[in-house]
């Protein structure tokens, strides 16, 4: 009998905490933000800076487990992108050069940025 009891909460424990779809589920490999643009911790890839936009914001996406938000920045030849909650890259005419984090702790040197910034421009 107990059993039976218990069945409906081992049933609500499976299909709870889910969240909704569209929710940033966060990183799906631990990164680590240096000097030289982005480590995926403990698989031997990187991101470089040079690399393109295009690339670089595919491998984020999947390695953040959801897709950014395109910014235009403060300067014409730049552009960001923006994780919920994450990283913020900065691109110079397409290519990988600057980021920002909200916790430092991500970062191999204890800084918040590195390389290009942009001041996003807000979007009407």
């Amino acid at each position: 009998m107990r059993a039976l009891l218990a069945l409906p909460l081992v049933i609500a424990g499976c299909v709870g905490g889910q969240g909704a779809p569209d929710a940033p589920r966060g990183p799906v490999v631990p990164i680590l933000f240096d000097g030289g643009g982005i480590e995926a911790v403990g698989t031997g890839q990187r991101i470089d800076f040079g690399r393109d936009q295009a690339g670089v914001i595919q491998t984020m996406t999947r390695l953040q487990g959801g897709a950014p938000t395109l910014l235009p920045c403060d300067v014409a030849a730049l552009t960001a992108a923006r994780w919920p909650g994450g990283p913020l890259l900065v691109f110079r005419n397409g290519a990988f050069a600057g980021w920002s984090i909200p916790d430092a702790a991500q970062s191999a040197n204890g800084q918040s940025r590195f390389g290009q910034t942009c001041a996003p421009l807000a979007i009407n």
